[in-house]
């Protein structure tokens, strides 16, 4: 009989809870970005092997709301760490540990649920700063164990996979075996796109964009996708289509190559840019681009 159980990864923006999950899974569920509140929505990644079926729950990281998006994207963390199996708390090893961090620890212990802790990119952390940074947390009782990992490059992330075991409580199988998540393709393939979006334009385009998948068809052995991508004002939409359409054009190459990936398929894609001014605080467009609390 399989184990099988929730577990919450949980932390500060850009701490590595998407990377961690994209790593314990072995597939890429998650998008990536360097950008704040890159996760927006609660994104389950299933790991199944001979004796478990471990479903984690990366969640956006730690911030404060400012509009209505944001409402969405905190409430998704609270609903993320109610009766789960274990907590995650992820820390950036690189960056040290915040007191909003040592906080929130502080909050999940409320919870009763096991909490352990990541510390990340080890690879890039000099082991004379680290070393105090894992002594302030061998020093607060409610953390079960810590794991010192690098995500992106593997060193670490078995180990910490067949640690979790021990905290799984149940024994009802959720997810096919072959599930690596509990997204639909359409969803995936919206956030592949707002991921190139975010990497291509870097740092000319804040966060605020959204991706409405228009259609998704598939035909004679490939995908036929048309998407577009909303802004929040209208000069970010220069910024997206760039000089005779060439960032655009870009966007849609890189995003395309992941797609096929995913899908396993050829995939034509078409992109659009449209206007949407402050569509975070619009409850349609919220509704219409997948960010919904009614469910």
């Amino acid at each position: 009989m399989k184990r099988t159980g929730f577990i919450a990864i949980v932390g500060n923006a850009n701490a590595g809870k998407s990377t961690l999950l994209n790593a314990l899974i072995k597939q890429k569920v998650s998008i990536v970005s360097p950008k704040p509140q890159t996760t927006r929505d609660s994104i389950m990644g299933v790991w199944t092997d001979e004796d478990s079926q471990m479903v984690f729950v990366d969640t956006p990281g730690f911030f404060k709301s400012k509009n209505a998006l944001g409402d969405y994207m905190l409430k998704s963390i609270d609903t993320a760490v109610r009766d789960v199996d274990c907590v995650l708390v992820v820390i950036d090893g690189h960056d040290g540990i915040s007191d909003s961090e040592m906080a929130q620890i502080s909050k999940y212990k409320k919870l009763g649920a096991p909490i352990v802790v990541v510390v990340t990119k080890i690879d890039i952390t000099q082991p004379q700063k680290l070393m105090p940074e894992l002594a302030k947390l061998n020093g607060i009782e409610c953390i079960r164990e810590v794991y010192c990992v690098s995500a992106k490059r593997n060193r670490g992330v078995e180990e910490l996979k067949q640690a979790l075991k021990k905290y799984l409580t149940g024994d009802e199988i959720y997810f096919e075996e072959d599930d690596v998540t509990d997204k639909s393709q359409r969803y995936i393939v919206g956030e592949i796109i707002r991921e190139k979006v975010l990497l291509c334009c870097e740092n000319e385009i804040p966060h605020g964009i959204g991706i409405a998948i228009n259609k998704m068809q598939f035909e004679n052995d490939s995908w036929d996708i048309d998407a577009t991508i909303v802004v929040e004002k209208a000069s970010h939409k220069p910024i997206v289509l760039g000089k005779h359409g060439t960032m655009i054009k870009g966007i849609g190459i890189h995003a395309r190559e992941s797609i096929e990936k995913f899908l396993d398929a050829k995939v034509f894609l078409t992109l659009w840019v449209k206007i949407k001014e402050d569509w975070r605080n619009n409850p349609s467009m919220l509704n219409e681009l997948g960010y919904s609390n009614k469910n």
